[in-house]
């Protein structure tokens, strides 16, 4: 029996009440400080102008090369506006538009593919309908909502899955649809260079499918469509993996050699079934512990489990089950380029497990669909009573992952529920105790700053922003001469680290030490580096007083009286300005800062000292010298 098209409807309407539901929270979420910043300060996001566009669509402007994610931004800045708020709002709003898009392109995915190896029209439709929405609710696919800059996520998720669509539907004899399966393709490349493995999909889908129809004109048309895209994909997939090593994005293998990172891989490709599957504990980094050693009985486990799996894809295939060999390689191959073949920064995310997640709820989905459409002959039950047990697992499952996904979003409110939640779940994480360390900081709770650093440094010795942060703390403290220390160690690992630069200007001043205070400060705002988000009144005071103190008094008089023209931003700073002028004796300029700083005074009490204080200038300079 044919579905009716209104059955079309009420899934599509289902599917889209259910993402927009439990992840309507998201829309309040505000930036968080781990990589989001760069949207907010990235000039050629920020407007919709041709320059914009050649900026971003050039190779060169980039590591990674993701125009295609990078204008999407862009819209959202010409949507809403440059205000931070509204534009964060916006942002959110289409990250859960794009993943509503890629759930409903997956179920036409899956669709069109199990209708070719499921001859029950009916249970083809069910399979794939559950098995989305399962993929819709899914807890781990949180961070690629949540987590502003990971747009290119569900972008990655909807290219791909439009791709393979178009290229299921052009196996009719379309040429058409081969055309916009390229493009979409293209599209998802560009969007995140990942999906060069979605080629590699196509061959394995190529080869059940085939398997299953026996095309005599196969190999023909196949190599047709095989040629032009290996032509482009592997030129790419050179240039993505030279890029990542120009940008230090490839780090050395783990253990040392290729073989023992291989052994790392298996228990990074298990761990994700692990993550997918059965955890609850949800996290923006996980400091797993890697077995990368020939000796380790654990290392050997893993690489056991995974030849077990990939056997058994292939004993399936052989049998002619076809659908489970091909969700089996679906998951390895999305893994491929995030499972440290080539060692990258990060071990493990939840963003890496968008597409990989999918065999899991096919898998998932399949047991529910048969149970559905198992008609029981027995006396002691009902026919239907099959079709209520699926029905109730299936309400169970999804019920508890959007519950596990709405409070996921939450987390992801700000920077400090992240971090948090992250360090509560994983008190190792290196990433969490450095971010969280940062907003402490802004908070001004130094002790806890110290605490969270010593532990990131413990975790990774040479993690440069953990140290920063660390001498941030110290120096606010008073402790100059160990922040001092820490800002040079930083400083070598990371010498563009301008924080760390303008932590041990500062931390130099405060010890006194006048010639280094000034050759660092001068150099800063020669350089610009000292930027709206500073209190530029203070660089210029305190480079023009520590001028003053190593003699160089022409010097002294251009900071201090640049800093005199800033003194509306910065009040409390023409005291401080106006004691300097002092001590080099030019009475005149002092009583200038403290006459600009009278108005602004609100304290009654304050004023009349300042009034005391400006008489008296005022006779001293009437005085004979």
């Amino acid at each position: 029996m044919p579905i009716s098209k209104e059955r079309y409807i009420k899934i599509l309407l289902l599917i889209t009440v259910i993402v927009l539901g439990i992840n309507l929270n998201t829309l309040d979420n505000e930036a968080t400080n781990w990589d989001d910043p760069a949207l907010f300060t990235r000039p050629s996001l920020q407007h919709m102008t041709s320059d914009n566009l050649k900026a971003i669509l050039s190779i060169e402007a980039l590591s990674t090369y993701q125009p295609v994610r990078d204008i999407t931004y862009m819209v959202d800045f010409a949507l809403w506006g440059p205000g931070h708020k509204a534009v964060t709002f916006g942002m959110h709003l289409q990250n859960m538009v794009l993943f509503l898009l890629t759930v409903l392109a997956c179920w036409m995915f899956l669709l069109a593919l199990f209708r070719i190896f499921v001859e029950d029209d009916s249970l083809a439709f069910t399979w794939a309908t559950i098995s989305s929405i399962i993929f819709a609710v899914h807890p781990v696919h949180v961070e690629s909502i949540a987590w502003l800059y990971a747009r290119k996520e569900p972008l990655l998720g909807l290219f791909t899955f439009l791709s393979l669509w178009t290229f299921i539907r052009a196996r009719t004899g379309a040429w058409a649809y081969y055309a916009a399966s390229g493009v979409f393709l293209l599209l998802a490349i560009l969007s995140k260079p990942t999906a060069l493995m979605i080629p590699a999909a196509m061959i394995v889908l190529d080869f059940a499918i085939q398997a299953r129809r026996k095309s005599a004109s196969f190999w023909k048309t196949r190599l047709l469509v095989y040629v032009p895209i290996l032509f482009v994909v592997i030129p790419m997939g050179v240039r993505l993996v030279l890029m990542m090593e120009e940008a230090g994005g490839v780090k050395p293998y783990h253990g040392g050699s290729f073989f023992t990172n291989l052994l790392a891989v298996s228990q990074i490709l298990m761990t994700y079934i692990s993550l997918i599957g059965f955890t609850i504990n949800y996290s923006a980094d996980y400091p797993l512990r890697l077995f990368a050693d020939a000796t380790a009985w654990q290392a050997w486990v893993f690489v056991g489990l995974n030849v077990i799996f990939i056997a058994s894809a292939i004993v399936a295939y052989c049998r002619r089950h076809y659908l489970y060999a091909f969700f089996t390689a679906w998951f390895y191959i999305f893994l491929a380029p995030v499972s440290h073949i080539f060692p990258i920064s990060q071990i493990m995310a939840d963003r890496y497990a968008l597409l990989p997640s999918l065999t899991w709820c096919v898998f998932l989905a399949y047991g529910l669909s048969k149970l559905w459409h198992w008609r029981l002959d027995s006396s002691r039950f009902s026919p239907e009573f099959p079709r209520l047990v699926s029905a109730a697992l299936a309400s169970v499952i999804v019920i508890s992952y959007s519950y596990m996904t709405f409070m996921q979003n939450d987390i992801w409110k700000n920077s400090q529920t992240l971090w948090e939640d992250t360090l509560a779940k994983y008190p190792n994480s290196s990433p969490a105790n450095v971010n969280l360390a940062a907003i402490y900081l802004a908070q001004m709770r130094f002790q806890e700053v110290q605490k969270l650093c010593l532990t990131a440094i413990r975790e990774k010795p040479y993690d440069y922003l953990a140290i920063s942060n660390l001498a941030l703390a110290q120096v606010m403290m008073g402790q100059n001469d160990n922040a001092i220390h820490n800002f040079r160690q930083a400083l070598q690992l990371k010498p563009d680290l301008d924080k760390s630069k303008k932590g041990l200007a500062l931390a130099y001043w405060q010890s006194r030490d006048y010639d280094h205070a000034y050759s660092l400060l001068s150099e800063l705002l020669a350089s610009g580096k000292v930027g709206s988000g500073d209190n530029i009144v203070q660089y210029y005071y305190r480079t023009g007083y520590a001028a003053w103190k190593i003699g160089k008094k022409s010097e002294a008089y251009a900071y201090l009286d640049k800093a005199m023209k800033y003194g509306d931003e910065s009040p409390n700073l023409l005291d401080d300005i106006a004691l300097a002028y002092t001590s080099m004796g030019d009475l005149p300029k002092a009583k200038a800062a403290l006459e600009e700083l009278y108005p602004k005074i609100k304290d009654n009490e304050t004023k009349e000292q300042l009034k005391g204080i400006l008489e008296k200038l005022d006779m001293k300079m009437r005085r004979p010298t």
